[in-house]
């Protein structure tokens, strides 16, 4: 497993609801989303700041491996409300929105598709003591096993040679009724 962590500062963005529309004079759909600026500027840094992450080091994004992101969302408290009318960020943006625009900017740098990440751990809270922004790491998982050797057929004429006994190695996963 290998893990890069970075923090990218700012008020985090949501990725916003998408609205399509059908203009007949083009013969086309239009796509739109409804925090277009705000967004695509969050996504730029937070795709910046990946990139800074992986220089000079061997992270490759690999089709056959699988990731796990882990974000804290650190977000200003407004100063209409006092820390102790609410101690965590209870209203708007939604915790599943601003990971969606994280996914969507760290594709293609960390990970091919966003499809690979098989886990995900995140939190919003308010910046008591703590620049906003959000606090990244993604791991990288080997997706595979190697597989396992069919023992060799001995050839006519050769003596069997006496193998050492070897231990049977257990995984943690495997069922004793499979036997």
């Amino acid at each position: 497993m290998e893990t890069i962590e970075f923090v990218v500062l700012g008020e985090p963005s949501p990725e916003g609801s998408t609205k399509a529309f059908y203009i007949e004079k083009l013969n086309r759909a239009v796509i739109t989303h409804q925090n277009q600026k705000g967004l695509q500027a969050w996504r730029n840094r937070v795709a910046t700041e990946a990139q800074r992450a992986i220089v000079d080091r061997p992270w490759v994004s690999d089709c056959g491996c699988a990731y796990a992101v882990d974000v804290d969302f650190v977000l200003s408290r407004p100063p209409s409300i006092p820390w102790h009318r609410r101690l965590h960020p209870t209203v708007k943006p939604d915790i599943d929105k601003l990971v969606r625009a994280i996914n969507d900017a760290l594709t293609g740098i960390m990970f091919p598709d966003d499809c690979q990440v098989v886990s995900m751990r995140v939190s919003k809270d308010y910046n008591d003591g703590v620049r906003p922004g959000a606090y990244i790491k993604v791991s990288r998982y080997t997706n595979a096993v190697p597989k396992p050797r069919k023992e060799q057929p001995a050839k006519k004429g050769r003596k069997k040679a006496k193998a050492a006994p070897e231990a049977a190695e257990e995984h943690p996963y495997d069922d004793p009724r499979d036997d």
